[in-house]
């Protein structure tokens, strides 16, 4: 059996595996539920498919399994007896999990040779988001634009190049990718994500919040156990608040969003968390102490702080419990890294809301100052979290003596 995207033969005897598994695969593209399940039925079927396991790891390592690596070490031997892309499709996906911040190269030469294997090309645009700084709006949007040709009409490929088209700044453009992706496969949680960050960005708080009701009236019920619910309930959440709707927001919140109760994978739950306290202590002026559930969580991804997007969500949360033993912490575990411009980039988004969260507001407004706009990109993640600079931005200057 071919597989569906590259038209490349499985390496399975099992034509009800190989159709499992390319089922999984879109499952995992629109981040939809049952996707381990898939998996792990194409599994049963063929203990020794190199592709389903490699994609089960993939699934474990988002959502924290402790018993991920069975899944790599199956792949890996798999890997042995399947053919040469397949050998190669495991090698580089393991990479981009267990060595994202390196494994750029590697990926981007296998893409060179299989444009039309999104898994691994979705994959490395992740990583990018992250990892490759000013250039990341860039990058990402001509990765998705020079695998389009071999894609095609594929929903999976129009969803992302719409998200990445929007980021860029193409917002027209992105709108109608992603209505396109979403009428091809409209129960697709990335795709309605892709949607809500664009409506978010155009300051369509309200036009967001119809459209997700509205989905989630239709689509919730499969959505459930997707990767990206608690992120597009989270994306309701604040589109309800921005709204005034401040009561209904947290609820959603709670209910949905918070580190107990996500569905989120642990960085994309960090950034939940983070922007949606901060945003709210920065309009209320209202510190609330953090539950037992978020403490958890900061020690979960405390050993990536130097990374920008880290520290930015990390101290967010100490700000927003007016907690400031915690951000002088984050300071001096900072301070105490080898010298980078991840770290100078870190330091100064911690030490901004330390300054803001001590009175200190001319000295927070002048270190967000220093920060230019490539900076700014280069904290990593989509244009929700830099919003949050700018929102600190004007809260600092709200406080500022205003001259005539």
């Amino acid at each position: 059996m071919l597989e569906a995207r590259t038209g490349k033969p499985l390496s399975t005897r099992s034509v009800e595996a190989a159709a499992l598994y390319q089922e999984g695969v879109d499952l995992i593209l629109g981040s939809e539920s049952c996707a381990a399940a898939t998996l792990d039925r194409a599994l049963a079927l063929d203990q020794h498919f190199a592709l389903a396991a490699a994609a089960r790891y993939c699934i474990a390592m988002d959502a924290g399994e402790t018993d991920a690596e069975r899944f790599r070490d199956l792949a890996q031997t798999a890997a042995k007896d399947a053919s040469d892309w397949e050998r190669q499709h495991v090698e580089v996906l393991l990479d981009l999990i267990e060595a994202p911040g390196s494994s750029r190269d590697l990926a981007m030469a296998y893409v060179e040779q299989n444009p039309a294997d999104l898994l691994i090309v979705s994959q490395l645009a992740g990583r990018m988001f992250f990892f490759d700084g000013p250039k990341k709006l860039e990058t990402v949007l001509a990765l998705f634009e020079s695998v389009a040709p071999a894609l095609g009409d594929d929903w999976a490929l129009l969803a992302r190049l719409g998200f990445a088209a929007s980021e860029a700044g193409q917002r027209p453009r992105g709108r109608e990718l992603l209505q396109r992706a979403l009428k091809l496969r409209p129960q697709s949680l990335y795709s309605i994500h892709g949607m809500a960050h664009l409506l978010h960005d155009e300051g369509a708080a309200a036009e967001s919040a119809e459209l997700l009701q509205s989905w989630l009236k239709q689509y919730e019920a499969g959505a459930r156990e997707g990767q990206m619910y608690g992120h597009v309930q989270w994306h309701l959440a604040l589109s309800e608040w921005q709204l005034g709707q401040r009561d209904a927001a947290m609820a959603r919140y709670q209910r949905y969003c918070a580190p107990a109760t996500t569905s989120c994978g642990p960085i994309l739950t960090l950034a939940d968390c983070g922007g949606f306290l901060l945003r709210d202590f920065l309009k209320t002026g209202q510190p609330r102490p953090l539950d037992a559930d978020v403490l958890k969580h900061i020690e979960i991804v405390w050993g990536m702080l130097g990374h920008p997007f880290i520290a930015l969500h990390v101290a967010a949360l100490y700000a927003s419990a007016g907690d400031i033993n915690g951000l002088q912490y984050c300071e001096e575990a900072l301070a105490a890294l080898p010298d980078s411009p991840n770290r100078d980039l870190s330091l100064a988004l911690v030490r901004a809301l330390d300054r803001f969260s001590s009175g200190d507001f001319q000295g927070a407004t002048d270190t967000l100052a220093s920060l230019s706009p490539e900076a700014r990109i280069g904290i990593g993640g989509s244009h929700v979290e830099r919003m949050l600079v700018d929102l600190l931005e004007c809260a600092c200057q709200a406080h500022l003596p205003q001259h005539s």
